[in-house]
């Protein structure tokens, strides 16, 4: 007797050119001498063309410094965190909390799954938009902690049955593949959170991961 497959819910979603002027230079006879008989112009001789004055180096935009030393980037960080930093790491790492509250059970032969991500994939957005964290080892975690939570999601959306109740054992074997890589985003993600208290102190007023 074949055993039941496990129920998925489909989740409902809400997602200067310069011109440069050359002059020519034409001789002109000198006048004639008094009481002397004109004697016929010379045709003027063209001259090369002068050299263009070179024209003044173009300024580029000024960018802000890319910070180098230990305390630039300390305060850079910092700054990243006060003005938006702390809010999206936080809304990412309780959504993604919520997001497996549908995941199912491996102990259950049979389980009824929903699937919520839609606040998930608002938080992805909100995190993208504070990608560029100032310093290098933190922003590696944050990019693939938002890589892997958003390739994860789709993964486990896209093994959703259609029309149907029941996965198919290939759908199965994709939600699982999905949620691996969701596993791997959380791990990141941790990273992340952890690195920014070690290093600079930066946390959150209460736990995150105990919240979501």
């Amino acid at each position: 007797m074949n055993r039941p497959e496990r129920v998925l819910v489909p989740l409902l979603l809400t997602v200067v050119t310069a011109g440069l002027l050359t002059a020519c230079t034409g001789a002109d006879s000198g006048p004639a001498a008094s009481g002397a008989t004109p004697s016929a112009r010379p045709t003027p001789t063209p001259t090369a063309a002068s050299s263009p004055t070179p024209s003044p180096a173009r300024r580029s935009p000024t960018a802000s410094p890319t910070p180098s030393t230990a305390a630039e980037i300390t305060e850079a960080v910092t700054q990243w965190y006060a003005y938006g930093g702390e809010t999206a790491m936080v809304s990412l790492i309780k959504e993604a909390g919520k997001a497996q509250s549908g995941r199912p059970s491996e102990k259950e032969e049979f389980d009824l799954v929903i699937l919520d991500f839609g606040g998930l994939q608002d938080a992805l957005s909100t995190a993208r938009l504070f990608g560029s964290i100032p310093d290098p080892k933190t922003r590696k975690t944050w990019s693939a902690a938002i890589e892997r939570l958003d390739e994860g999601t789709r993964e486990v959306l896209d093994s959703a049955p259609e029309g149907r109740t029941f996965q198919s054992p290939a759908e199965t074997g994709q939600a699982l593949r999905g949620w691996h890589t969701f596993d791997q985003g959380l791990k990141s993600l941790k990273a992340t959170e952890a690195r920014l208290r070690r290093a600079f102190g930066l946390q959150p007023p209460s736990d995150p991961w105990e919240e979501g």
